[in-house]
């Protein structure tokens, strides 16, 4: 029997997000898009604090793809235990390329960014995620498989509204 309320199920989180997408192939590579290197993450807020726009094909390799609506982890250490984690919200044209040190969850219809944003940013959930890093000393990393294999509890999309206010 589940400890959770009615209308609630446990899911991981690959159930319900898309991990690290990539822009459509098709896209003009002369459009403005926001550019977030990992400063521009606020460990305090949890948002993207400050970006630049660059053209498309500036930024199409070596940086990881994400869009409005998506939530940004930063894998590596420092930076996860410290909470930079946002939403990304008022890009340039939508869509940006930032850091290679971030993890991107793109959440399915019907999830709310916010609640999952909320659910990473908490304390335990980062303790476990440094439980789970790998890699050498100052360049340790969560693993994709961690995140996409944590459960957390999922309530109905109005109670994602709920919740997150």
């Amino acid at each position: 029997m589940s400890d959770l309320p009615t209308g609630w199920a446990e899911v991981a989180l690959a159930e319900i997000c898309h991990f690290n997408p990539k822009h459509d192939a098709d896209l003009d590579r002369h459009t403005l898009v926001s550019f977030v290197p990992m400063p521009a993450v606020s460990e305090e807020s949890g948002s993207i604090t400050e970006h630049d726009s660059r053209p498309l094909q500036e930024v199409w390799s070596g940086y990881t793809h994400f869009q409005d609506g998506d939530v940004i982890f930063a894998k590596i250490t420092p930076c996860m235990e410290n909470g930079k984690i946002a939403v990304a919200r008022s890009l340039t044209n939508g869509i940006a390329c930032g850091s290679t040190e971030f993890h991107v969850l793109r959440p399915a219809t019907g999830i709310s960014a916010a609640y999952i944003w909320r659910f990473l940013r908490q304390e335990r959930f980062r303790r476990d995620a440094e439980a789970s890093m790998n890699g050498a000393v100052g360049q340790r990393r969560v693993p994709r498989s961690f995140l996409e294999n944590s459960a957390l509890p999922l309530p109905p999309s109005a109670e994602q509204c709920r919740v997150v206010a």
